[in-house]
């Protein structure tokens, strides 16, 4: 059976619309409207890019499809707007099913994880009415609701208001986790949020409500929480005091303890399941991410590489596959987007008069020019799903040159200084470097700790705190990139490559080879290597 599973919204707060596609129960392909829009996060659209690009990977006709689910069950009349929508830009539209929001995260997790049962937690800032739930899923019982976190008890409104008192805007709490090592958490928050056994409370009434925020620009703090903290929110783009990075700080250790004290109340629920299936825009904080993996709560923690709402497409692909009989199968890895051939790059080239060489083995040359401390372009096979990098579209360093993060940071991606670089590392070595404590990592999930005797030699992708939010790359699932990895180990002692996303600030990671060649162009990178041919300045 064919299901496809959309998420996208009529309103300037829904965001990440995305579209994936499951076949006899496997998510075959997951496409983000940003990608092909590049409208960074396309708030208020439906995936109508997404849509298509989905159907042309499997090669079927939108005819071809027996079921749409999508999340939104508690918003009034949105199936109306969807069925508007689809009929409009398809001509017709098959069986349509709404979900809630946080099942379908759920659904990505757990479905996508393999696993037989689990815990299972989605965290966000909210959806359907609610900002979390907890279950407990099973292949055989389906997801059990065990509980709701409401709307007025978000943590992730604690930490989005949080970050606009520091300066930034909605998807910019990841600078917030960026800047918290650099503070110490001795902001007293109890006031704002409460820490308990059985996680927090947060008194929603520190929120903007003069007037009630209406889009995703507008500021989320009251002034009742510039009284509390006792100095005015942080003007964006001025000086980062010492005190504004122990708000960073404050924030991310109550969000932490918060989680982590949840935790332990889900995990009383069976305490001899050790599985955690966790999703959601707050499974995105890695540093929390971290103290989960460390705490020994749980064996087995999976977070899909589209924890986001850009993930719940495939949840909504899950469940739908499951209505219609499917048994649902793993995501065995994040590369679930296009692939463009070599002679589509080379056509592309061609048509906008770009001289370029053609090349026997990508990976070789990309390590050779690495080890001389160039810094490339990165352009193969399929693009990833979700929100990171995952060596198919990607800016690779060596990160043993101790300059090589200010560089990148300042010649390429025009951000923040005080923002870290991620190491790609090959499976078998990670243990030389981190501790990952025995555990498959391979979305970038975690942060781990580096082993200090080791951070000299790959400085540039540790941060200030002594940690690394680590890839670990399998031979099987990308061939080409674990390659490159070993050349480069064998040239420079560290198979390890400094990866950062193929995009500009404030733009979408890069899709096709013409968004390629225009970021290129338009930044300091030195060389570009797509598929099999390469492109220098």
């Amino acid at each position: 059976m064919i299901v496809l599973g959309i998420n996208g919204g009529i309103t300037i707060n829904q965001h990440e619309p995305s579209a994936a596609l499951s076949i006899d129960g496997k998510i075959v392909a997951s496409c983000e409207e940003e990608r092909y829009s590049r409208n960074k996060s396309s708030f208020g659209y439906l995936p109508l890019l997404a849509i298509n690009k989905c159907l042309e990977f499997a090669n079927i006709k939108f005819e071809d499809i027996d079921i749409i689910v999508s999340p939104g069950e508690t918003y009034d009349n949105f199936n109306l707007h969807l069925i508007d929508f689809i009929k409009h830009n398809f001509g017709s539209c098959p069986k349509l099913e709404l979900v809630h929001h946080h099942i379908a995260h759920i659904a990505s997790s757990f479905y996508g994880s393999g696993l037989e049962s689990s815990h299972c937690l989605s965290l966000d800032a909210g959806g359907d009415g609610i900002s979390g739930i907890i279950a407990y899923a099973s292949k055989k019982e389906g997801i059990t609701r065990l509980d709701d976190i409401t709307n007025d008890n978000s943590i992730g409104l604690f930490y989005t208001m949080m970050t606009y008192y520091l300066g930034y805007i909605t998807g910019d709490e990841y600078k917030v986790m960026g800047l918290a090592p650099y503070g110490e958490p001795a902001i007293d928050l109890s006031r704002i949020i409460s820490i308990h056994n059985d996680g927090w409370d947060f008194d929603s009434t520190f929120l903007r409500n003069d007037p009630k925020p209406r889009s995703p620009f507008e500021p989320m703090h009251d002034k009742k929480l510039i009284d509390v903290l006792g100095k005015p929110n942080r003007l964006p783009g001025s000086e980062i005091s010492k005190f504004y990075k122990d708000v960073a700080a404050s924030t991310q250790k109550a969000t932490e303890n918060g989680v982590l004290n949840l935790l332990d109340k889900i995990k009383s629920y069976k305490p001899e399941n050790l599985n955690l299936c966790y999703s959601g825009g707050v499974a995105l904080n890695c540093s929390l991410n971290k103290e989960i993996l460390y705490s020994d709560k749980f064996e087995n923690i999976y977070i899909p590489p589209i924890a986001s709402d850009n993930g719940l497409a495939a949840g909504c692909a899950y469940l739908g596959a499951i209505m219609l009989g499917d048994n649902p199968k793993p995501i065995e890895s994040a590369y679930l987007g296009l692939e463009y051939t070599n002679a589509s790059i080379h056509d592309e080239l061609e048509s906008n008069g770009v001289s370029y060489k053609e090349i026997d083995d990508p990976s070789e040359t990309a390590s050779d020019l690495i080890s001389q401390n160039k810094i490339i372009g990165w352009f193969q096979n399929r693009s990833e799903a979700g929100a990171r990098a995952l060596g198919n579209r990607s800016i690779l360093a060596n990160p043993k040159d101790e300059n090589m993060k200010d560089l990148v940071n300042a010649k390429i991606k025009y951000r923040e200084s005080f923002r870290p670089f991620a190491p790609s590392i090959t499976e078998e070595d990670t243990s030389k470097y981190f501790y990952n404590k025995n555990k498959i990592l391979p979305f970038m999930n975690f942060t781990v700790d580096a082993i200090k005797e080791r951070t000299k030699e790959i400085n540039s992708v540790v941060h200030f705190n002594d940690t690394s939010r680590i890839q670990m790359v399998s031979k099987d699932k990308n061939p080409k990139y674990h390659k490159l990895l070993k050349h480069l180990g064998d040239k420079t002692g560290a198979p390890v490559v400094l990866n950062t996303s193929f995009n500009l600030k404030g733009q979408p990671i890069v899709e096709t080879p013409r968004d390629a060649l225009m970021t290129f162009f338009g930044c300091g990178l030195d060389v570009l290597i797509l598929g099999n041919f390469i492109i220098s300045k």
